[in-house]
């Protein structure tokens, strides 16, 4: 790695952490409230989506609900242990973006765009033949979700972003900010000292995840829960090295957009969920929800960029209530 990159490389990979709240590949562990609840119905399969060999997991049954998860160049596999409530009621498909995950890397990099994105995402419901589907999107993918919902509005019923990212680049450059704040010096010179080797070069699993979880912690509320976190996640060398390609391919969006421009005519039901002591500006997700016609915004107190994982309780109860306000 060169030296006059390495500033610029860890401020991009704390920023692009924030945006995932999470690893590429895991092992599925069911947590002890699913242990003891019938099995879901499961299916996998690799469907070519725009060329490109995607990777989807499929759980439960009912009304579809098309699942987004952080990155990009993340997977889903992060997300699964933590929504299996709603798969009573909705069937949830999960996939790996493009360039993410057990998903191909594009042979055409300049597809490594939000427009292809976004066209994947359309290319997905008319694949499974889907008038009008809830959308959910994590952090990174709750920004991909409203880009699409901006274009494609009339085959969205219900639109939730948990966590979104940060809005417009000047909200992006405050969360940036606000997690090199909590990062003690000496977490920061042993991130620095890490990414200097050439196993991190190589994107070797040992000291990738090393990298990631340094950087990871200062998104929890609790930094000490960061192991168990990483507990069901883990890089291999293929998704470090896809993550990384796909992370820096689309950097330049990261530092010049403004969401907000595309949201106004958005009238879809859109739930807003976020944890108090997130990283990204609240004054991010307000901007959002002043924006949208028809939304609702709900806070996680005593949680991070990820509330699904540091309070699965509230984080549920919030999704199920919003869904079925008869349920409680």
């Amino acid at each position: 790695m060169m030296i006059q990159n390495l500033k610029w490389t860890i401020l991009l990979t704390s920023a692009l952490i924030i945006f995932s709240c999470n690893t590429s590949e895991q092992k599925e562990v069911p947590t002890t409230e699913t242990t003891e609840k019938v099995e879901l119905k499961t299916e996998e399969k690799t469907i070519e989506i725009n060329g490109v060999q995607h990777y989807f997991r499929i759980k439960g049954s009912g009304e579809p609900m098309l699942i987004l998860h952080g990155g990009p160049g993340l997977s889903h596999n992060y997300m699964l242990p933590y929504f299996d409530e709603l798969a009573a009621d909705y069937q949830l498909i999960f996939f790996d973006q493009r360039g993410g995950g057990k998903t191909d890397f594009p042979k055409d990099t300049s597809s490594i765009n939000m427009d292809a994105f976004v066209e994947d995402i359309e290319a997905i419901r008319k694949h499974f033949n889907i008038e009008k589907m809830a959308l959910l999107g994590h952090s990174w993918g709750s920004i991909l979700a409203l880009n699409y919902v901006a274009k494609y509005q009339n085959h969205v019923n219900q639109l939730v972003l948990v966590s979104p990212a940060p809005a417009t680049t000047k909200f992006y450059e405050e969360m940036v900010s606000n997690m090199h704040k909590k990062r003690t010096e000496e977490e920061t010179k042993e991130l620095v000292q890490i990414m200097m080797s050439k196993a991190f070069d190589k994107r070797e699993t040992e000291a990738f995840t090393k990298a990631m979880k340094i950087g990871d912690k200062v998104n929890l509320y609790d930094p000490s829960k960061i192991d168990e976190l990483y507990e069901l996640h883990q890089y291999t060398q293929e998704t470090a090295t896809k993550f990384w390609f796909t992370s820096n391919l689309m950097e330049r969006h990261f530092f010049d957009y403004n969401v907000v421009d595309k949201i106004k005519e958005i009238t879809a039901p859109t739930l807003i969920v976020i944890g108090d002591m997130d990283n990204v500006p609240f004054a991010s997700s307000q901007l959002i929800a002043d924006n949208l016609e028809n939304d609702r915004l709900e806070i996680i107190k005593s949680t991070g960029h990820c509330p699904f994982f540091e309070d699965n309780k509230t984080f549920t109860n919030v999704l199920t209530n919003y869904f079925n306000p008869e349920y409680e």
